[in-house]
């Protein structure tokens, strides 16, 4: 996916290289950028975007001042409050941004010219955003920077920066670019601590190994992940996070090997409490015991990463159930049974808190039908 194909041009603009996989796609956004805006909402939105997306933004059609001001105004609330550089302020800009969901993360389309985008202290003081943007830039090239590291990204390569933090990401060409908005307990849980901040700001290459692996799923969820359900959207956002953890585990510097043992001691473990997520009896101990660790060291793997065991496998077991209840008909009881909790009841309780409804109603909301169950 990161072959380079021949250079597209329509109306001054271009793209080099644009992955073979992506040729078709590209040139369809370059299509829709040379045709007008659909006018009819007075934020300018797209009316042709899907019900599922949360942004849908062009500003080709608009006035130089205008269409800065609507872009400047997307990025903020698609990804969190940050400055925006233009190349030159009197000309036209023209960009284009898609956003939606992929179960609990954000996935966003950007095509756009040249321009700089800063998240600075200001910026953080007034708007606590705390996740990891992760950058893919397809087409063009990009600069992205954070803790004194800088990455360029082009031909599939990624990187990520933590909205917590000071940083910048700049379009040196017109580029093209996926990007995946990742809540802060989704990274932190898998991978520690020291890892994570000696990833970003880094450049993670896409055209060997893991890097290739982690980008081809990316732009392909991208390209073909619109008409998902929401049981597989959960299931495909687990396999876009695993992935990702590990390519940047491959990318980490020297100083780090520490935590990456302890990286692959805790996806160990992990693998562990999945594959008996069923059992409700089994104990911290038990899956040390398999693992051949002490309770004090995997507690202390966890602890590193910012949660427990416990609060860990207790989220794998809703999102387990959450999966289950939409993409099977198995009943209430059932599922509960499954995925590890004591009984129904608590099964509720636990699913009421995280995702605001009982798993009888979190399922017909849905319009996903199943068997009787206690909810």
């Amino acid at each position: 996916m990161v072959t380079g194909c021949a250079r597209l041009r329509r109306s001054g603009w271009s793209v080099e290289p644009i992955p073979c996989d992506l040729k078709h796609y590209w040139r369809r956004w370059l299509k829709r950028m040379t045709e007008p805006a659909p006018m009819n909402d007075p934020e300018c939105t797209d009316a042709t975007a899907s019900e599922s997306s949360l942004v849908a933004v062009k500003t080709d059609q608009l006035a130089a001042a205008e269409g800065r001001a609507r872009w400047s105004a997307a990025l903020d609330q698609t990804f969190c409050e940050m400055d925006v550089d233009w190349p030159g302020e009197g000309g036209p800009f023209r960009a284009e941004l898609t956003a939606r969901p992929i179960s609990d993360l954000s996935l966003s389309m950007v095509h756009a010219d040249p321009h700089t985008v800063v998240r600075s202290p200001a910026m953080i003081d007034s708007d606590a955003g705390e996740d990891y943007i992760l950058c893919l830039v397809t087409g063009g090239s990009a600069t992205l920077g954070q803790d004194g590291r800088t990455g360029v990204l082009g031909g599939g390569a990624f990187g990520i920066v933590d909205a917590s933090r000071p940083f910048f990401v700049s379009g040196t060409t017109e580029f093209a670019q996926v990007v995946l908005r990742i809540p802060r307990a989704e990274l932190d849980s898998r991978a520690s601590r020291g890892i994570i901040d000696s990833a970003v700001g880094v450049a993670v290459p896409a055209k060997q190994g893991v890097g290739r692996l982690a980008s081809n799923l990316i732009v392909d969820v991208a390209t073909h992940g619109d008409d998902v359900s929401a049981g597989s959207a959960s299931a495909i956002a687990t396999a876009l996070l695993d992935m990702v953890v590990t390519a940047v585990n491959d990318v980490t510097t020297p100083v780090a090997v520490i935590d990456r043992v302890h990286a692959d001691d805790i996806r160990r473990v992990q693998r562990i409490m999945l594959r008996h997520i069923d059992d409700s009896d089994r104990t911290i101990a038990d899956i040390g015991a398999e693992a051949g660790m002490s309770v004090r060291y995997v507690h202390k793997l966890f602890s590193a990463a910012g949660g427990t065991p416990r609060a860990w496998l207790s989220r794998q077991r809703l999102e387990r159930a959450r999966t289950m209840l939409l993409q099977t008909d198995l009943g209430v009881v059932d599922v509960c049974a499954q995925t590890g909790f004591k009984d129904p009841s608590h099964f509720s309780r636990a699913f009421r808190r995280a995702f605001g409804a009982s798993p009888a109603q979190y399922r017909t909301q849905r319009g996903q039908s199943g068997r009787s169950g206690t909810a």
